[in-house]
């Protein structure tokens, strides 16, 4: 699908990159009352900074700059299948 306009997650996507920062990966840290928790890892000239996420748009964006998608162990040990 070709949209003339950029979505919210790729407008994030180029705000990112054209202030020189990157996202180095998500993190699922958290799992509490049936919602998941996410972090998002950045790093700009060596300084790193984690924003708290939601993990639909943490995925989202991890997608799109090719970042890895990690889940913390607690988490998956949380999780009944």
């Amino acid at each position: 699908m070709i949209r003339n306009r950029p979505l919210t997650h790729d407008l994030l996507k180029s705000v990112i990159e054209k202030l020189g920062a990157k996202l180095e990966k998500v993190v699922i840290d958290n799992l509490k009352d049936n919602t998941f928790y996410a972090k998002l890892h950045f790093v700009k000239n060596g300084t790193k900074v984690i924003v708290d996420a939601r993990p639909s748009d943490s995925i989202a964006l991890a997608v799109r700059t090719g970042s890895p998608i990690f889940v913390e162990d607690e988490v998956l040990n949380k999780v009944q299948f």
